[in-house]
């Protein structure tokens, strides 16, 4: 006898050589070897790999399929046939006969559509289910069947089906994420609803009748797969959430129609709690159990006690109407080993096999097989007969075909998602491309001010959709209890906006009160700038430029004259057409300001109408009638009771809440929003929701959460410049100095009988007192704040503005610190001495008088009394200085009358104080007081937070000359005071 190899290059051998040992050598080698006796531990090992092995190859071999490597599941999945559809083997019988789960309905000769499987710890039950479950999906392709698993008792059994193409998903560890159990409700009902419409939207009376018209060619209508509810642990369920009893029996109720079959598995079997359920179940598993009341609860008999008591795992009885078939079911997840093959077959599956050929005088030649590879040595005496280390289980290997036969067919209606609490990263790019149907780096230059941040999910209507923000015409606001994300929500906000619009479509201010990680954003060519908590005079900046772009599109859309009016008349301009004549694919003429949508951004509200009131007040004015001049305003709370602003945010994301009952989007379900997972919220109406976080995947490794914003930022910027893009105005601050003759000229609008102080942060141009509407100012600061130079600095103000003739300057100097500010021809005063300047006071009182109007003047002549005479100026330089014995007491007494009456006697009285013990030293200086009263503007620089100057205004930590200019009628704004020019 000969064989052909590829280990003979030329001619043939011998097929067999027997090996040649003489006696005495066999004895000694038998001798050696008896020295190594195997332990029971090793027996038992090979004994169960052994078991095992057998156990998988019965169930392979149950299933047609010999060798599990090589077999193609299509070729079971495409001949099955009528009868044995949801007819698979479980097992073998005593006497080896294939036991048979057919769960069709009696109808069609099944045992009907759901049953038991009752097993205690230890019986084999979770084993006994992944086997059946294996054996429906080698038999029946995902187009015919679909399987949602549930372990309740949160072990994982299910682990190794979670891949299965047919399997919808795993519903685990309920124990930790109940409200998992209403989520699992609504997908159920969902599920009826959806099948009890389509069969009505397409008439047919039932599933079989709908799947037997596709099956004979009706190609409009879509796959509608029988469904199979694996429950293992229901029992636990029920304790958990006993109400699930009656949607378990609603749903088999109503899904023998529908092609729902249950199969619920259990430690044992709840009566009361199940009586719905046992009434619609046809069949029992009862493996091993704990007693006789068990079994007799689980097959309606003691047989399950008294005969498996012994019986080895996954033993069993099948229990159809009242016949009890007994049984071992099939194990699957021992490791696979290929089975032995003869000569003949391995030759033929390996490829060494040479067919018959003609016997003739022609040379026949080898196959190309054998004749090419003729260096490779095979030894024929070589079988598996033990898996290697890293074999992967029947199981494994199973999963495996199947999902790569399944990998062309469609994937079909999805009734499971993965909850949001199994979501680990949720990132931008993800739901970016998801929503808008393209790579996340297609940048849109408009898209019209829809921000994506997250998804949702919607367990009754089987679908995970991504939710945004529309902000075409709206605020916005985020509101959660602290640590639920909502500085990562107003990030996602900010990326999301500008990965769609460009840098000259939007832009962002922001205001950092919420832990700084809002700067992580910075790197975006859309945003000016971002203060953060601490820098006040940045935030004042931030607030003062927001409030500079409405204030100027209010003037300038209101004069706008459209260029084809033919009258040349202003028409006006409105939002939308601004947006179309700028954005829109005919450009026309706007008032340019540099600016697109403008986002004020602002992070924790709270803190800053705790810490800086008077920016709190503004900040809500901007979201009260910004809108229309395409300003928006975006904040972020703890709680939607705390936002002053709350009406006017038609925008809201909501996070979860520290008191659900403060909910605005549904407050049951806001109850159950887990506390361990960031991001995770509620969206109408009554749906959970989680945040994307503010990166793309690509940079997810760069480390934390900041710095992966960051780079993401870095690379949304260079993807707009290579598209020629440019970033947005950077916010202008103050200069640290700037010289009086640097100082612009006044504007044209400028009222007449106004001082240039400075540079003001409103305009980033110059700033002034008016003393039409406030006669008087006084500054107040700490030591070397710049109280002097704000007064040296006004004294070269008058000089500008006035002739000598136009005015007359007294100076009361007791530091001696502005007498050489003037020129002489200004000054009429100067005193420096406490009694000269009473004395001083008491003469200028009385000339005041005089300055008073004649007291026999009718009402009209009153009106239009206005004299032609000088402006009184009196400078101060300190203020605290001329009340010795207290604030109640000063030299400058006499005055008092008449600073309260400065405008209609053309007097201005302008001063310095400090800061220090305002209430008990400034507050309550009697010429402060009557400053007040005749109209005063305020000039606050550095100092003691604590202190309240007026109105809530307060000092803060500043450089010198820097101080808050503030009006009672439109506000404050910083400014930095000009160093006056040196006089000659």
């Amino acid at each position: 006898m000969v064989a052909v190899t590829r280990s003979m290059p030329t001619g043939l051998r011998f097929a067999a050589e027997p090996d040649i040992m003489p006696i005495y050598e066999a004895e000694a080698l038998a001798r050696a070897l008896a020295a190594f006796t195997p332990t029971d531990e090793a027996e038992s090992l090979l004994a169960k790999t052994a078991e095992e092995a057998r156990a998988g190859q019965d169930f392979t071999d149950a299933l047609g399929i010999y060798d599990l490597r090589i077999w193609d599941p299509r070729l079971n999945w495409n001949t099955l046939s009528p009868a044995n559809r949801l007819r698979v083997p479980i097992g073998k019988a005593l006497d080896g006969r294939l036991v048979h789960l057919d769960i069709k309905e009696g109808a069609e000769d099944g045992f009907g559509p759901h049953g038991s499987m009752v097993g205690q710890t230890g019986s084999g039950k979770s084993e006994h289910l992944i086997s059946t479950v294996l054996a429906l999906c080698a038999t029946h392709s995902p187009e015919q069947l679909r399987i949602l698993l549930g372990d309740f008792k949160g072990e994982s059994a299910f682990g190794p089906l979670e891949d299965l193409p047919h399997c919808d998903g795993i519903i685990s560890n309920l124990q930790k994420s109940q409200h998992k159990l209403d989520r699992f409700k609504l997908v159920l009902r969902g599920e009826l609803k959806r099948r009890q419409e389509l069969l009505n939207r397409t008439g047919f009376a039932s599933v079989r009748l709908y799947e037997k018209a596709r099956a004979s060619g009706r190609t409009d209508l879509e796959p509608l797969p029988a469904l199979l509810l694996v429950l293992d642990e229901f029992s636990q369920m029920l304790d958990l959430v006993p109400e699930m009893a009656k949607v378990m029996d609603e749903v088999a109720r109503l899904g023998r129609s529908l092609w729902i079959h249950i199969l619920n598995a259990s430690q044992r079997m709840e009566v009361g709690k199940m009586a719905g359920m046992i009434a619609q179940q046809t069949f029992a598993i009862g493996l091993k159990v704990k007693d006789a009341g068990e079994s007799r609860a689980a097959i309606g008999s003691t047989r399950a006690w008294e005969e498996l008591k012994t019986a080895p795992q996954g033993s069993a009885f099948l229990v159809v109407d009242g016949e009890h078939t007994r049984y071992r079911s099939f194990y699957a997840s021992g490791q696979f080993i290929a089975p032995k093959m003869n000569a003949t077959e391995r030759d033929r599956s390996e490829g060494h096999y040479l067919p018959v050929t003609k016997f003739s005088t022609t040379v026949a030649p080898l196959p190309d097989i054998v004749a090419g590879d003729s260096n490779i040595d095979l030894d024929e005496d070589a079988l598996d007969t033990s898996p290697d280390e890293d074999a992967p289980t029947v199981a494994e290997l199973m999963v495996d075909r199947l999902r790569e036969a399944a990998r062309t067919l469609p994937r079909g209606h999805r009734m499971w998602r993965p909850a949001l609490d199994d979501t680990t990263t949720l990132t931008l790019d993800v739901i970016l491309g998801e929503y808008w149907d393209r790579p996340w780096d297609e940048f849109s230059e408009d898209s019209g001010l829809v921000a994506v941040y997250g998804r949702e999910d919607d367990p009754f209507e089987h679908s995970q959709d991504v939710v945004a923000l529309s902000l075409i015409d709206s605020n916005g606001g985020v509101a959660g209890a602290p640590q639920a994300g909502k500085t990562t929500a107003l990030r996602t906000l900010i990326m999301s906006l500008a990965m769609t619009n460009s840098p000259q479509r939007v832009q962002f201010y922001g205001i950092d009160f919420g832990g700084l990680k809002l700067q992580s954003v910075a790197g975006l060519p859309h945003v000016c700038g971002i203060a953060g908590a601490g820098d006040e005079e940045k935030i004042q900046r931030v607030v003062a430029e927001v409030e500079r772009i409405l204030r100027n599109r209010k003037r300038d859309w209101t004069r706008w004259v459209d260029p084809d009016s033919s009258d040349g008349q202003p028409t006006g301009l409105d939002l939308s057409r601004f947006r179309a004549n700028k954005f829109g694919p005919l450009r026309r003429p706007v008032p340019e300001d540099g600016h697109g949508d403008v986002f004020l951004v602002v992070d924790n509200i709270t803190a800053i109408r705790n810490e800086l009131p008077l920016i709190h007040d503004r900040i809500n004015a901007l979201s009260d009638g910004a809108l229309n001049f395409g300003v928006h305003v975006i904040v972020s709370n703890d709680s939607w009771l705390g936002m002053k602003a709350e009406p006017k945010l038609s925008s809201k994301l909501e996070l979860r809440m520290a008191n659900h009952n403060e909910s605005l989007m549904d407050r049951p379900t806001a109850k159950n929003v887990p506390e361990d997972q960031k991001g995770r919220g509620v969206v109408k109406p009554g749906k959970h929701m989680l945040v994307a976080v503010p990166f793309v995947a690509q940079v997810a490794h760069v480390g934390g959460e900041v710095a992966a914003t960051e780079a993401t930022a870095t690379v949304v910027a260079e993807k707009w410049a290579q598209r020629g893009f440019g970033p947005a105005p950077k916010l202008q601050q103050l200069p640290g100095e700037v010289a009086f003759t640097d100082l612009d000229p006044l504007p044209d609008t400028a009222p007449r009988h106004a001082l240039p102080i400075g540079i003001g942060e409103r305009d980033m141009s110059t700033a002034w007192l008016d003393l039409a509407l406030y006669p008087h100012a006084f500054c107040t600061g700490t030591t070397k704040a710049g109280r002097t130079v704000f007064l040296r600095t006004v004294c070269a103000a008058i000089m500008e503005r006035y002739r000598p003739d136009e005015v007359q300057v007294m100076m009361f100097d007791p530091d001696f610190s502005i007498g050489d500010a003037l020129a002489d021809e200004y000054r009429t005063v100067w005193e420096t001495d406490h009694s000269r300047i009473g004395e001083a006071a008491t003469q200028i009182a009385a000339l005041l008088e005089r300055r008073r109007p004649p007291a026999n003047l009718d009402p009209r002549q009153l009106r239009d009394w206005k004299p032609v005479r000088p402006k009184w100026f009196i400078l101060i330089d300190d203020l605290t200085m001329l009340s010795p014995n207290g604030p109640s007491t000063t030299v400058l007494q006499p005055l008092l009358p008449a600073v309260e009456a400065a405008a209609r006697l053309d007097l201005h009285v302008i001063a310095s104080v400090t800061s220090e013990g305002w209430y008990a030293r400034g507050g309550s200086n009697k010429l402060i007081q009557a400053m007040q009263r005749g109209g005063t503007s305020v000039l606050v620089l550095d100092g003691d937070k604590k202190e309240v100057i007026i109105d809530q205004v307060r000092p803060a930590a500043r450089i010198p000359g820097r101080g808050e200019l503030y009006l009672r009628k439109s506000g404050g704004q910083l400014v930095q005071v000009a160093l006056p020019p040196a006089l000659d």
